[in-house]
């Protein structure tokens, strides 16, 4: 499984351009993207394993937004594809491989993400 996730970097412009450049604000919602992600991808783990495509796809639908908070819209496509197959009920197959491919990605964004939180 091949994972193209690891070279992109994070840009907090949007970020910035939300929040403005208030650091205690951008380290509270990098937090909450941490404590969030996990139960989200949990929701789709769960939908996937009981072959509900359309809570599948309403879950994804749910965390998309949140990778271009960061400029990775690399992951965000990512998710809209899940988002998407699960909606075409796509095979099985491919969608839990696109679901490894996104916590791949995740692990990667999460250390990023810290990295950032200690510059700041």
């Amino acid at each position: 499984m091949e994972n193209n996730y690891d070279n992109h970097p994070i840009d907090l412009s949007y970020l910035i351009e939300m929040l403005g450049n208030n650091r205690a604000f951008i380290v509270e919602f990098i937090d909450a993207f941490f404590e969030q992600t996990p139960l989200y991808l949990e929701e789709i783990e769960n939908a996937l394993f009981e072959h509900n495509w359309d809570r599948v796809a309403r879950s994804a639908h749910k965390i998309k937004p949140t990778f271009a908070y960061f400029g990775r819209h690399d992951i965000k496509e990512l998710v809209q594809t899940i988002e998407l197959d699960a909606r075409e009920t796509y095979p099985l197959d491919k969608v839990k491989t696109d679901v490894e491919l996104l916590k791949l990605a995740l692990n990667k964004l999460y250390l990023q993400l810290e990295e950032v939180k200690v510059k700041l």
